[in-house]
């Protein structure tokens, strides 16, 4: 802080002026700092504005001090209140540029967002159109080709596939012989079966998938039951 008749004036040096690196943090920053001034400037103002200070007399009532202030003394206030709303003037113009910064950087950041949400798949949907190119491919040549053929090439297309998928952590879910886990597994039906023991997987009828380690879809199952023995079916 610098000082001027005895009060102090923000330097030229408190405007904090921000550039295209700077982050929301500093644009709040700057706007609480140009608010606290702005307010303290005023205040100032108001308290001593043209010098003007009640003083007790006696009697017990008052009377203002500028009264008897002589006209130098009252010419020195008046300079003091116009440097103060100069202050106070140069102070709002630096919070409503700092408003403007603040405002301009919250729509960019928007408009990173939006952008990063609409193109955040760019590099799996490359990998992905690879896998529709082979597959197209392999439709083109299915009338000529025969079984022997057609059938590992498609093969191979699955492989490349799943290692896409497996790329960006897409892993399947081991479900068949496991013990039912419903976290992982919906029950779809249950079915006697000797050979396993009770709430195992004994069919999968469609695969369940993890992304990441959080659960992606669950596989749907068929879980085994207890066995009827003699003497419940013949209760039956």
């Amino acid at each position: 802080m610098g000082e001027n008749d005895g009060r102090p004036v923000p330097p030229e040096d408190e405007v904090v002026y921000l550039d295209e690196a700077g982050g929301p943090e500093d644009v709040a920053n700057a706007l609480e700092a140009a608010e606290r001034a702005v307010a303290a400037v005023e205040q100032r103002h108001r308290t001593g504005s043209h010098g003007i200070r009640p003083v007790a007399v006696e009697g017990g009532s008052d009377v203002a001090e500028a009264s008897e202030a002589p006209p130098g003394r009252l010419e020195e206030e008046r300079e003091r209140a116009l440097v103060a709303e100069e202050e106070a003037g140069r102070l709002r113009e630096a919070l409503l540029r700092k408003a403007a910064d603040f405002e301009n950087l919250r729509k960019r950041m928007e408009r990173d967002k939006a952008d990063y949400v609409r193109y955040a798949l760019t590099e799996t949907m490359r990998d992905l159109v690879g896998v529709l190119d082979n597959f197209e491919r392999a439709l083109a040549h299915a009338s000529s080709a025969s079984e022997e053929t057609f059938r590992p090439g498609v093969e191979m297309i699955a492989r490349q596939l799943s290692e896409v998928l497996r790329k960006y952590g897409v892993t399947e879910i081991q479900a068949l012989g496991t013990p039912f886990d419903p976290q992982f597994h919906e029950a779809m039906m249950r079915g006697e079966a000797s050979d396993v023991p009770p709430g195992t997987v004994i069919e999968v009828f469609q695969k369940g998938y993890i992304l990441n380690e959080r659960l992606l879809r669950p596989a749907l199952v068929k879980v085994s039951a207890i066995a009827a023995g003699p003497a419940q079916e013949a209760r039956a």
